[in-house]
């Protein structure tokens, strides 16, 4: 039987990726934080306990299956992950990026309330959706049908 990748959050503490100097980030409009590297996606999604209520699936608005998309990860198997993780997430590359996941998923994370720090979920949903990107795996939307017709959108800033 194989080894269970999850529950490592006892020994592998929370580790953001590096966030960029706020002096730097205002001469650009590049990310704010750095992207994770593949073991270390792996190792962070691998913290996550596995919890029999998924507090963070409850709090997150379009109740993203978080837990199985994070064992997934855990697992290498990430064109599974972004496969479920766009299930129910038309945009999950915006998500990852400017979702407040501190006062939804991350943020009613089990293992936050035992003082091992949250599951770094949206940094993991963001490395899954540049993953798919990367590697093509992302379809385009396409119309039933195309429309003569143009809109405008007013207060998009």
């Amino acid at each position: 039987m194989a080894e269970n990748p999850m529950l490592t959050f006892v020994t592998v503490p929370r580790d953001m990726p590096e966030k960029r100097d706020a002096s730097v980030r205002r001469e650009d409009f590049r990310e704010i934080y750095a992207e994770y590297a593949d073991a270390k996606a792996k190792e962070q999604a691998s913290r996550c306990s596995q919890c029999g209520v998924p507090y963070c699936q409850t709090h997150c608005p379009l109740h993203n299956n978080i837990p199985d998309w994070l064992m997934l990860t855990a697992e290498g198997r990430l064109r599974e992950a972004y496969d479920l993780s766009q299930a129910t997430n038309t945009f999950p590359e915006i998500c990852g990026r400017i979702c407040p996941q501190d006062r939804l998923c991350e943020g009613n994370c089990v293992i936050e309330q035992s003082g091992h720090g949250t599951v770094t979920i949206g940094s993991v949903e963001k490395y899954i959706t540049d993953t798919a990107w990367e590697n093509g795996w992302v379809q385009p939307i396409v119309p039933h049908a195309e429309r003569t017709e143009s809109v405008g959108i007013i207060g998009a800033g």
